[in-house]
């Protein structure tokens, strides 16, 4: 009782197991399983990671996070400019402004920051490569 599995089929395991999806534990069906939790836990879209090394706290919520990533760029007045990383030139070019009848003339570099050129693959989310599964506590 309290075992934790991971299932990979639509249908359920049986009855001695509930779905890790936050229900409430039926005290009179699993009393042993109510003694310990009033609800299973909720285990949807999580990965499940050992405690310890750089783990939260035992049943904490851990948010998500990535490395760092870096490049570096740099441009002269001149109109020299290298880059290198996750950076790439844009564009260039010269912009004419009128201040109260002064013009001045200035040139402008853009630079872009892309991680795929870094090789990182790009989604929505950070996560590691996975296949679904469900979760399943036995009860008693």
């Amino acid at each position: 009782m309290g075992s934790i599995i991971t299932w990979a089929l639509e249908i359920n395991p049986d009855d001695n197991y509930l779905e890790c999806n936050g229900q409430v534990v039926d005290g009179n069906k699993y009393p042993k399983l109510y003694a310990l939790m009033h609800n299973v836990p909720d285990y949807r879209g999580v990965f499940l990671r050992g405690l310890g090394g750089n783990s939260d706290a035992l049943g904490e919520l851990q948010g998500d996070a990535t490395r760092n990533f870096s490049g570096t760029f740099y441009a002269t007045n001149i109109g020299h400019s290298e880059t290198n990383g996750v950076f790439s030139m844009a564009s260039t070019g010269i912009t004419h402004e009128n201040m109260e009848y002064k013009h001045q003339i200035m040139s402008y570099y853009r630079y872009n920051l892309d991680l795929s050129k870094a090789g990182i693959p790009i989604a929505t989310e950070i996560r590691p490569i996975n296949k679904a599964v469900r979760y399943f506590i036995k009860a008693k």
